[in-house]
């Protein structure tokens, strides 16, 4: 059973999962398409046992969600970058949520370092890029400067 213990104030340790939890959970990684009954077989358990873990699972936030993978080059966007952010401090929550819903913004992180925010973009060209980061990132008023690294070949062990 999964337990959560407490460290410091407001401070949460993600729970401990068991090793049935675990198969579970890598079993649905490698295809989120796997029946029940298959998940329950290949992880030696009952079907209801694994219905059960799984609700148990989704409701704790382990399992956030189910998506598709798909290859960005296959659906038009040919061109992928890093976009690095210098933003200015007191207004990173509002920033992250304009990145967010910047056109080609697959994946945003606040980090630490020299660097305030990591922006996955994918688009069709090189163009669109220019405006993604000139036109639209630029004229954010909390954005100091950025930086852009293109993504010349790519290994994603998800999509394996």
């Amino acid at each position: 059973m999964a337990s959560t213990a407490s460290h410091g104030p407001g401070r949460l340790v993600a729970p401990r999962l068991a090793e049935v939890d675990r198969r579970l959970v890598e079993l649905l990684t490698e295809d989120g398409r796997r029946s029940v009954n298959e998940l329950a077989a290949r992880a030696g358990i009952s079907r209801a046992n694994a219905y059960q873990r799984l609700a148990r699972l989704r409701h704790e936030g382990v399992i956030t969600g189910f998506s598709v993978r798909t290859d960005p080059r296959k659906l038009g966007l040919e061109v992928s970058a890093l976009v690095m952010v210098n933003a200015d401090q007191g207004s990173w929550r509002q920033l992250r949520d304009q990145l967010e819903k910047l056109p080609g913004a697959q994946y945003v992180a606040l980090t630490a370092g020299d660097f305030d925010f990591v922006v996955l973009v994918r688009v069709p060209d090189v163009e669109t890029l220019r405006d993604v980061v000139l036109e639209r990132l630029q004229s954010m008023p909390q954005v100091r400067s950025t930086q852009t690294v293109f993504i010349l070949d790519e290994h994603d062990e998800l999509n394996r």
